[in-house]
């Protein structure tokens, strides 16, 4: 259905993917990493409308993630205390037709830390981002608060495991950037 949220009629599948990254969470820990879990409220694909020749100007390539404000809080006093750079990354993902969906750990490797967390999209209306994504061997997860005040931004170098089966080549590890 045009217009209906991509996890419409897919929530069970959701809370598949919820439990999925709490047992991928629980495994980091056992081979000893401190996880951070957060639990997005809405995730949105940006740019999610094509700008060729629209003289729309995108400043932001990735997806925009709407966390609770505690969880916001504590992923941006860890990666603000990071005693290292979160740079890489594993991606897990599931589709059902068109939507596709992630869990996502973020690695700082030198200091034993990681976030996990899930994201989902509709491959239609992340088309645009998925083809600029591509292109640029690069894309962003934009945590944010309710306000959208601040974020903290996670960049996701050679994203091939982020895209729908087919997209791009490659499984496996990625290689990540982190800003706050």
């Amino acid at each position: 259905m045009a217009g209906s949220h991509p996890l419409a009629g897919r929530r069970q599948l959701w809370d598949d993917v919820l439990a999925d990254m709490e047992a991928t969470a629980e495994e980091y820990r056992e081979a000893g990493w401190d996880v951070l879990e957060l639990h997005p409220g809405d995730v949105t694909p940006l740019p999610n409308v094509g700008t060729e020749g629209a003289g729309i100007a995108v400043d932001r390539l990735g997806f925009d993630v709407l966390l609770p404000g505690d969880e916001f809080s504590a992923v941006q006093d860890l990666v603000d205390g990071a005693d290292a750079a979160f740079d890489e990354y594993d991606a897990y993902r599931a589709q059902q037709s068109d939507v596709v969906f992630l869990v996502v750990v973020m690695k700082a490797s030198s200091a034993g830390e990681a976030v996990a967390f899930p994201l989902y999209y509709a491959e239609g209306q992340a088309a645009p981002l998925l083809e600029r994504a591509a292109d640029a061997g690069e894309l962003h997860t934009y945590l944010r608060p309710l306000d959208d005040s601040e974020r903290v931004v996670f960049s996701h170098r050679d994203p091939a495991t982020l895209f729908p089966e087919g997209w791009g080549e490659g499984e496996g590890d990625g290689e990540a950037a982190d800003e706050a």
